[in-house]
């Protein structure tokens, strides 16, 4: 379990995660899941001591804020889980009270697909990305 990455290409990272690759930078790469409720991947590439974890958890927070301000959701979550995959990954989940799942958790259930999502993500994502 935990097992960090190294090879982020997308090629790589969406056959091991069977989702959508979005976004690298010398730090980490974001992955989407293609459902309803707004749902992303950061994979470092390097192990996660306690500062890099911060920097990290910071950077997760900063994008969660903005994608809230972006109609992404009123509400989100973050979770390192691992339970399924063995590779080191943080969950940042956009909520909103009308969502599928809510007020529930969203691990195991079968949420409702929407590819559209992914384009929304990269629609937004570029310019937050290129003023960072």
């Amino acid at each position: 379990m935990d097992i960090i990455i190294t090879d982020h290409s997308p090629e790589n990272l969406e056959d091991k995660f069977e989702n959508h690759f979005l976004y690298q930078n010398s730090d980490y790469a974001i992955m989407c899941e293609s459902t309803e409720i707004p749902w992303l991947q950061f994979i470092p590439n390097r192990p996660v001591t306690p500062d890099y974890a911060g920097q990290l958890y910071a950077k997760m927070v900063a994008l969660a804020e903005y994608l809230r301000s972006e109609g992404f959701g009123e509400h989100y979550n973050i979770a390192k889980i691992g339970n399924k995959l063995p590779y080191y990954h943080i969950h940042l989940v956009m909520r909103n009270q009308n969502d599928q799942a809510w007020p529930e958790t969203i691990w195991g259930l079968d949420l409702k697909e929407d590819v559209s999502v992914i384009e929304r993500f990269k629609t937004c994502l570029e310019p937050y990305f290129a003023q960072a």
